[in-house]
């Protein structure tokens, strides 16, 4: 009996320190020595510390800082703010000796005090509403999509997309410009009919975006 017992202690002993002792990697070389913290799959994931030559306290995604964290270099300096893919990205405070600097930071590299805008518009003529949002999907580009009240427009005529960078296609009820690099500035011009088929006139949206990613413009004419 008391073998027995003993055995099953071993047993539960040892998958716990087997579990303690599972990988869980970090993928910045520099923080990589050790880690403590949650993980998934093998990977830092969710909230950790990881010490290596540098040390990282907070979250991780994947294996890489991500969303909100402190980062101190071996010679002292530090960041604290917010993380994106093992990058500073967003507000964060960077702290080298007596030199402090707040602010926002994109990729890396510091952008400034204030928030840079991620597109800004410099034309609106003859579109109701329009909404200019960043999509989930991969790679860089603009999608174009003509709204007339709640439906697809398919009213428009003679529609021309005038881009500085990209290439264009066309889908069902998509318009779009792929491989862009930013800044990209583009001009949608159309005619419509209004939704009681009254009138016509021409709609013309300028924009420049700012940011990279791929971002989808819906315009609604009334």
């Amino acid at each position: 009996m008391i073998k027995n017992i003993c055995a099953v202690l071993i047993l539960i002993i040892g998958s716990h320190v087997y579990g303690q002792q599972s990988p869980c990697l970090v993928k910045l070389p520099q923080i990589s020595g050790q880690y403590s913290g949650e993980c998934r799959k093998g990977l830092a994931h969710g909230k950790g510390v990881a010490q290596g030559i540098d040390r990282y306290d907070g979250d991780f995604f994947k294996g890489l800082p991500n969303g909100r964290g402190k980062y101190t270099w071996a010679n002292g300096s530090y960041y604290e703010g917010e993380w994106k893919n093992g990058l500073r990205e967003g507000f964060g405070k960077m702290v080298s000796g007596d030199s402090v600097v707040s602010g926002y930071w994109k990729a890396d590299l510091f952008k400034g005090a204030k928030k840079l805008p991620s597109y800004t518009i410099t034309l609106t003529r003859n579109v109701a509403r329009y909404s200019v949002t960043k999509s989930v999907e991969s790679g860089n580009g603009v999608l174009v999509k003509v709204m007339l009240g709640g439906n697809d427009n398919s009213e428009i005529e003679d529609l021309s997309l005038a881009y500085t960078s990209g290439t264009e296609y066309r889908n069902v009820g998509i318009y779009g410009i792929q491989n862009t690099t930013v800044p990209v500035d583009v001009t949608i011009r159309y005619r419509t009919w209004n939704q009681l088929h009254t009138a016509q006139y021409e709609a013309v949206f300028e924009v420049t975006i700012l940011e990279p990613g791929t971002w989808k413009i819906t315009l609604t004419n009334m």
